[in-house]
C-alpha cells in the first residue's frame, strides 16, 4: 500500500482522538470550574471535618440531700468505652478478647464492631479495672470517654422517694423525674484539631465551652428517721408474710414528710434486678378502703356538728344492726356506749348511729375537707386522687357503710394528711418533701415553705377529738402502741377487700394504725400500713407495734422529754 493511500487511512482516526481529547478537557475545565465556583465550601467542610473534632463535655447531675444535708444521691465520673470500628483490624478476635473482660457475648460485641458507622459504645461507666484490662488488650480504633454515674451511697434507703436515672443519666422516677430540669445541668463542648490518628494536636485552634454541673435538691426527709422507720417496716412486713406495706412520718403543723417507705423495695444501683412491683411507690399510687381508720372524719362531723356529745350514749344493738335491708356487725358485741367509747372501742353500728345524725351532705362535706378524694399534690409522681362519690350517687347504705370506711378508697398519704389536721388544731396543711433547690454554693434558687390550705375543724374540736383517739390508744383496740410517757393517740383500722366479684373478702385485709405523739402536744404523725398480712390481720395487732417502736425512736432521736 502506498504511503499516499495510508496517510488516508490514519487522518481521520488522529482527528478523532484529538477531537475526542479536546472534548475532554473542555468537561475537566467545565467540571475544575463548577468545583471551584460551587462546591469548594463543602468539600473544604468535609476534609476539615476529618482533622476537626467536637467533643461533648458531660456536666454532673445535681445531688439530693436530706434535711440535715446528708447525701442521699451522688454523681462520680466513670470511664465508657467506644470504638472506631474502621480502624479494627482483626473483629472476630477484638470481640472475643473484649467479651471476657466486659463479660457479654462476643457475638453481641462483633455487632457493634460491625457497625457501618464510625462510633460504637461497647460499655458505659465502668469500674477503673474494667478499663484497665482493656487497654492492656491494645486493640486499635477502642477509645475512653469519662462519663458520670448516678450512685445511692444508702443502697434502698428512700428508694421510692427518690427514684432511679437511666442510662443517659435522665430522671425516671421519683425526685429524680419531678426535678430532672434542676438536676440535670447544661452540656459542654471542646473544639479541637486531632492528627490522622485521632490525637489532639497541640498548638492549633482550640475551644472549650465548660459544661454547667445541675442545681442540688434539698428534701425534707430525715435519713435517720428514714432508716428506723423502714427497719421496723421491714420486721412487721416479714412477720406477717404481708403482701405490701408502707410507713409515712410526718409533722403535723409543716406537712414536713419526714419519712416516707414502702415494702416491697428495691436498691437504686442494680434497678434491673427488680421487677417493676417493686418500684411503685405504694404510699401515693395505691388506693384503698380505710376501714375504722376512716372513722376520724365521723368523730369530727359529730363533734363539730354538735350532733352529740362526748358522754351521750347509743345503744349498740349487741353487735348485729339491720338497715335497709342490710344486716351490719361489730366484731365484739357492745349495749349501751358512750360516743367516746365507740371510737374508743371501734364500734361500728355506733358508728353507723352517729352517722345517721350527721346526715349524708354534712358528712360528705367534712369527707373533702379532710382532702380526701382530692390529691394532695406533693412532689412526687403517680398520686391517685382516690374514690369519692357525690351524695347523689350514694344508696341507702352509703351512709353508713362510708362512715366505718367502707364505699371509700383513700391513700396512705391522705390518711396522714387527715391526722395531721386532727393533731395540729385543725388545719389541713400541704404535706412537703422538698425543701429547696440551691445551686453548688449553696444559693437558694427556689423555696418551698410550708402551707396551710384550710380549716377543717375549730379547734375546740380538734382537742376534743384528740382526747378520744387517745383513749383508743390508753383503752381501747390500739393499746399496743402506747409509749409510755408521751402519751400517743389514734385508730386502728381492719378492712375487708373487695374480691374480683365485688364482695368482700373473709381473707384478705388492709390493716392499720394512723397516730401522733404527744396526743396534747403532738409533734409526729406515723400512718403504717399492712397489705394482706397473715395470719394475723388486726390493725392494732399488726400496725400499732410498728408505730411503737418508731415513736420511741423519734422521741429518742429528737430528745423530746416525756410529757408525763
Amino acid at each position: 500500500m502506498c504511503r499516499k493511500t495510508l496517510n488516508k487511512l490514519i487522518a481521520p482516526r488522529i482527528k478523532k482522538v484529538l477531537y475526542s481529547l479536546v472534548v475532554l478537557f473542555v468537561l475537566l475545565a467545565v467540571r475544575l470550574f463548577c468545583v471551584q465556583l460551587g462546591a469548594a465550601k463543602p468539600l473544604s467542610k468535609l476534609a476539615s471535618d476529618q482533622y476537626k473534632t467536637f467533643s461533648r463535655l458531660l456536666p454532673r447531675r445535681g445531688m439530693i440531700y436530706d434535711r440535715n444535708l446528708r447525701e442521699l444521691a451522688v454523681s462520680i465520673n466513670l470511664d465508657s468505652v467506644f470504638i472506631d470500628p474502621a480502624l479494627v483490624e482483626d473483629r472476630h478476635s477484638a470481640a472475643d478478647k473484649l467479651s471476657a473482660v466486659l463479660e457479654e457475648d462476643p457475638e453481641e460485641i462483633l455487632k457493634k464492631i460491625d457497625n457501618k458507622k464510625r462510633f460504637a459504645w461497647l460499655a458505659r461507666r465502668i469500674e477503673t479495672q474494667a478499663v484497665n484490662d482493656i487497654k492492656r488488650l491494645s486493640i486499635k480504633g477502642i477509645g475512653f470517654t469519662k462519663e458520670p454515674k448516678r450512685v445511692y451511697p444508702n443502697d434502698a434507703l428512700a428508694s421510692h422517694v427518690l427514684g432511679f436515672v437511666g442510662l443517659d443519666d435522665e430522671g425516671l422516677e421519683g425526685i429524680e423525674l419531678l426535678y430532672n430540669q434542676y438536676l440535670t445541668g447544661t452540656v459542654g463542648w471542646i473544639y479541637s484539631i486531632r492528627d490522622a490518628k485521632k490525637r489532639e494536636v497541640p498548638g492549633y485552634e482550640y475551644r472549650e465551652i465548660s459544661p454547667a454541673d445541675g442545681n442540688d435538691v434539698v428534701l425534707t426527709i430525715d435519713s435517720v428517721v428514714q432508716a428506723f422507720a423502714e427497719k421496723e417496716l421491714e420486721r412487721s412486713f416479714k412477720k406477717y408474710n404481708a403482701k405490701g406495706g408502707m410507713i409515712v412520718v410526718m409533722e403535723p403543723y409543716t406537712g414536713d414528710i419526714l419519712a416516707l417507705a414502702n415494702r416491697p423495695t428495691f436498691n437504686p444501683n442494680k434497678i434491673g434486678d427488680y421487677p417493676v412491683e417493686a418500684r411503685r411507690n405504694r404510699v401515693v399510687c395505691d388506693f384503698f378502703e380505710p376501714g375504722s381508720s376512716f372513722k376520724i372524719v365521723t368523730a369530727t362531723a359529730v363533734v363539730e356538728e354538735d350532733v352529740m356529745g362526748m358522754d351521750d350514749e347509743l345503744y349498740c344493738e349487741n353487735g348485729e344492726f339491720k338497715w335497709s335491708m342490710h344486716t351490719y356487725h361489730d366484731y365484739k358485741p357492745y349495749e349501751w356506749l358512750k360516743f367516746r367509747d365507740i371510737i374508743k372501742y371501734s364500734s361500728n353500728i355506733g358508728t353507723m348511729k352517729s352517722a345517721l345524725k350527721v346526715g349524708d351532705r354534712r358528712l360528705y362535706r367534712y369527707i373533702k375537707r379532710f382532702g380526701f378524694g382530692n390529691k394532695t399534690d406533693i412532689d412526687l409522681p403517680g398520686e391517685v386522687r382516690g374514690i369519692i362519690r357525690p351524695t347523689n350517687e350514694w344508696s341507702k347504705l352509703s351512709l353508713c357503710s362510708i362512715s366505718m370506711g367502707q364505699e371509700v378508697t383513700v391513700t396512705a398519704l391522705q390518711l396522714a394528711c387527715a391526722l395531721s389536721s386532727v393533731a395540729n388544731g385543725g388545719f389541713y396543711v400541704k404535706p412537703r418533701i422538698v425543701t429547696r433547690v440551691q445551686d453548688k454554693t449553696g444559693y437558694v434558687i427556689e423555696k418551698f415553705e410550708p402551707r396551710k390550705l384550710h380549716r377543717v375543724m375549730s379547734g375546740e374540736t380538734s382537742e376534743k377529738v384528740r382526747e378520744i383517739l387517745r383513749g383508743v390508744v390508753a383503752e381501747g383496740t390500739g393499746m399496743r402502741a402506747e409509749v409510755k410517757g408521751y402519751s400517743p393517740a389514734g385508730k386502728t383500722g381492719t378492712a375487708q377487700k373487695v374480691e374480683e366479684d365485688g364482695r368482700y373478702s373473709h381473707r384478705k385485709f388492709m390493716s392499720s394504725f394512723i397516730g401522733f405523739l404527744p396526743y396534747n402536744d403532738p409533734k409526729f404523725v406515723v400512718v403504717v400500713l399492712m397489705d394482706e398480712p397473715r395470719p394475723i390481720y388486726y390493725g392494732g395487732t399488726v400496725c400499732a407495734p410498728v408505730f411503737k417502736e418508731v415513736a420511741e425512736q423519734l422521741m429518742r432521736y429528737y430528745k423530746i422529754e416525756p410529757t408525763s
